[in-house]
């Protein structure tokens, strides 16, 4: 597949695809792996182009629809059209940014709905009927077989990771394992005691006899009969070939024992943060599809017990947190210009936009004070200087009513969230003057409940970034932060409701913050406004489950 794959690479002599190349394998990172894969859909659609007589700088969606068509007329399934067109909207937007060219023609096309499909797992009392029946093996390979598989749902480790492991990355004092996942990405991951004996039984004794000859010893902790490293393809037969010497009825792969790790985790309450972190899952919204193997579990129960149900269900209450300036409205530059007449007529101090993302955005008012003076106030006096600098905000608010308006798309979108019982509330900054005058101006109280919209009453003592106001508002509100969703604009917000757990974060940004914000490993997306809202968040977020 890789050979193939490079071939049809090597076809395309075009030195702005060779730089792309190259800005994927140094710029952005990727492996060699998904370079490849990139390019080879970048391949195929300049392949076609040159069949067309057709120019890559000068396409339109016609070209773009009869490439499409194409496609579908070889039957491709829509997964792998879905991520050409991916790859297309990556090599175009590097075209556009890097090379000069005009636009990202395939900006605006949209992939077909991505086929989905549930990662196949055993359950907790199949593994244990697995690793039991194995354990019971008399044959020469059976304790290495066993430590593999002890150690692959112990620890959730990509097949790749297994074979990568060397003797030397393994603590069994401590029973962790130092792993590199994808993009070479280092992480540590514990390990269980039955896994350690397992590991130590083989190590002691069975590697030892594989190796032969220790002035050769590759270093690698399992080794295939020679003696030699593992292949993933080896990996996979062993697994494979174990259920069928061991009786197990089932068929059984590496990536089925992981997926058996993680579901065996959030079926038993684990954060999914904290599976995210232990699968080494770059993006939180790889890890959430196993809150969908976990309903499809209910689900058969469900239907077992209501086989003649029709009605419709929700079994997680879904929670969305909106920051106010900036994410519900956007009213920065009135901020940016209050702040900067009150500091330089009350403090003689010239702010810089620089110290607007580090020191006012998404702070509270106590800290902004604080660093503007450059001394503690009293709650007190925070209270009068918060009063005075608000008169100037309200001044350019008041002079400007008919430019302050909520963001596009919001009105439907608290809608159609109130209307599918999705519980809202409000996490600001702001203090309670600006709050009411919002509450009035934009009649929010028609969708939010007033105790549900937590703002800087004096007892927030820190600030975003720190996650103190999104906890307080998951607390108010009940939520459970596996199912709740933060819409943020400021980095300082964006970090505070990462810190907070919550299952994801979605940035409000444009232009170059879009660019920014999107490179950030607390943001699950990014929006331009509500209208914007993708069908994977829509899903997440208003996902009532059908009988």
């Amino acid at each position: 597949m890789k050979k193939e794959s490079e071939n049809k690479i090597s076809k395309i002599q075009d030195e702005d695809f060779q730089s792309f190349l190259s800005y994927l394998s140094t710029i952005r990172g990727y492996s060699d792996k998904t370079r490849v894969s990139y390019g080879e859909d970048v391949a195929d659609f300049l392949l076609y182009l040159s069949k067309q007589g057709k120019e890559k700088g000068n396409i339109d969606k016609e070209i773009i629809r009869a490439y499409l068509l194409d496609l579908n007329l070889n039957s491709l399934d829509k997964n792998t059209i879905k991520r050409r067109i991916s790859a297309l909207k990556h090599f175009y937007k590097y075209l556009y940014t890097y090379r000069g060219y005009q636009g990202n023609p395939f900006e605006t096309i949209t992939s077909p709905k991505k086929d989905k499909k549930l990662p196949t797992f055993l359950t907790y009392e199949e593994i244990c009927q697995f690793l039991d029946a194995n354990m019971k093996r008399e044959d020469r390979l059976a304790a290495r077989d066993q430590a593999i598989l002890e150690l692959c749902f112990a620890s959730g480790l990509r097949a790749s990771e297994v074979i990568s492991i060397q003797s030397k990355d393994i603590d069994f004092g401590e029973k962790r394992i130092r792993v590199f996942g994808k993009g070479k990405k280092e992480r540590v991951v514990p390990f269980s005691d039955i896994a350690k004996d397992a590991i130590q039984e083989y190590s002691s004794n069975l590697r030892k006899i594989l190796l032969k000859d220790i002035s050769k010893d590759p270093g690698f902790l399992f080794l295939n009969s020679k003696g030699e490293r593992l292949t993933e393809r080896g990996l996979e037969y062993i697994v494979e070939k174990a259920a069928i010497k061991c009786g197990f009825p089932l068929k059984v792969h590496p990536h089925m024992l992981r997926h058996s790790f993680a579901t065996e985790l959030l079926n038993n309450g684990a954060d999914l943060r904290v599976i995210q972190e232990l699968l080494g899952h770059e993006s939180i919204s790889t890890t959430s599809i196993y809150t969908h193997v976990s309903y499809a579990d209910l689900k058969k129960t469900y239907d077992a017990c209501f086989p003649k149900g029709n009605t419709t269900i929700s079994l997680e209450q879904r929670y969305v947190i909106f920051d106010f300036n900036g994410t519900m409205f956007f009213d920065e530059d009135k901020h940016v210009v209050s702040w900067r007449d009150f500091a330089k007529e009350k403090f003689g101090v010239e702010i810089q936009d620089e110290d607007f993302p580090l020191h006012i955005h998404g702070f509270n008012n106590a800290e902004i004070l604080s660093w503007l003076a450059k001394k503690e106030f009293s709650k007190e006096e925070v209270a009068l200087l918060t009063k005075e600098k608000e008169l100037y905000y309200q001044k350019l608010c008041e002079a400007d009513v008919e430019n302050l308006h909520l963001v596009d798309g919001l009105e439907e979108f608290l809608d159609r969230l109130v209307a599918s019982g999705v519980k809202i509330g409000i996490a600001t900054a702001s203090q309670k003057p600006n709050v009411d005058w919002y509450l009035k101006t934009f009649h929010l109280l028609k969708w939010f409940k007033e105790e549900n919209i937590i703002y800087d009453d004096g007892t927030l003592t820190k600030g975003k970034p720190d996650p103190m106001i999104y906890e307080r508002a998951l607390e108010r509100m009940g939520a459970d932060r596996r199912f709740t969703v933060v819409f943020e604009d400021a980095l300082s917000g964006i970090k505070s409701a990462y810190g907070a757990k919550v299952n994801r974060v979605i940035a409000l940004a444009n232009g170059e913050k879009a660019k920014q914000v999107s490179k950030m490993k607390e943001v699950h997306s990014v929006i331009e406004n509500f209208k914007k809202l993708s069908k994977e968040d829509e899903d997440f977020i208003f996902l009532l489950k059908n009988k």
